[in-house]
């Protein structure tokens, strides 16, 4: 009879896991296919009020015109000039990203990764300075033909730059000097983009839940940069790990591979999951 009960909880206890797995499944995939609608919808909804935020800092510049203090009607009309790049780069980048959640096919080209980078580090050094750090770029060797996405790059850049900035804010300031250090170069044969900051890193406990959608630490978050950044850069074909110590910093590291070798990297990983 207790052998009987035995089998009796063992079954119901693996009909609880099937049924936990199915579940698990349908959630999954509810998640993919709402997830674009949602992305698509919101997308729309930003690109509205950046269209009158253009059209008013036209306005605007055609007002500033009128100032009588050239240094000062210069020094305002090149700001208004960084805030239209970033308004015209934004909307590409919306563009881009409806691409990427519709599974669309994107075009890449060889692009000179060390000559991007420090426009990127231009536009984001105020807001480092704001919390005391420095922002350094210590250019590698990089293949000449790397095939990359340069908008994709650009946002990857700045979602983890701007990630490890407001970090800062999470510490009490100290005498420690505070740097976000950018490097370029080649592991083992793959090209890469190194993101380090000597911050307060990021709680063991929830590091394996930081490329999650909607996870967020911080008050004002959407906890979309990093499942983003992460879904950017596993469409160049490229993978992102990270290493990060409570009180010491964050490493976040970017590889793009040859489209060879990360197809056989993908294919061993699919027969090591059939195995297990």
């Amino acid at each position: 009879m207790n052998n009987k009960k035995k089998t009796q909880n063992k079954e119901n206890k693996n009909l609880a896991v099937q049924e936990a797995s199915i579940i698990k499944n349908e959630i999954i995939k509810l998640e993919n296919e709402t997830l674009p609608v949602l992305a698509a919808g919101l997308a729309h909804e930003v690109k509205n009020p950046l269209a009158a935020i253009h059209l008013h800092l036209q306005l605007l510049e055609n007002q500033i015109h009128l100032v009588d203090n050239k240094e000062l009607r210069e020094n305002l009309l090149n700001r208004i000039q960084i805030i239209k790049k970033e308004i015209i780069s934004l909307n590409r980048l919306l563009q881009e990203f409806l691409k990427v959640i519709r599974s669309e096919k994107r075009s890449y080209k060889i692009q000179e990764l060390n000559e991007m980078i420090p426009s990127i580090i231009s536009l984001l050094k105020p807001q480092a300075h704001k919390v005391g750090a420095e922002i350094y770029f210590y250019p590698g060797k990089l293949p000449i033909n790397l095939e990359i996405d340069p908008i994709f790059v650009k946002q990857i850049l700045i979602n983890l730059i701007i990630n490890s900035i407001q970090a800062f804010y999470t510490e009490p300031q100290n005498q420690k000097k505070r740097k976000i250090e950018i490097s370029t170069g080649i592991e083992n044969d793959i090209p890469y983009i190194r993101i380090a900051d000597n911050g307060p890193g990021i709680p063991e406990d929830i590091q394996h839940k930081i490329f999650e959608p909607f996870f967020t630490t911080k008050q004002e978050g959407s906890g979309l940069g990093l499942a983003l950044v992460k879904k950017m850069v596993e469409e160049m074909n490229g993978s992102i790990e990270f290493i990060s110590k409570e009180k010491e910093g964050t490493i976040f590291t970017i590889y793009f591979y040859p489209k060879s070798i990360k197809d056989i990297t993908n294919e061993a990983q699919r027969h090591k999951n059939e195995i297990e």
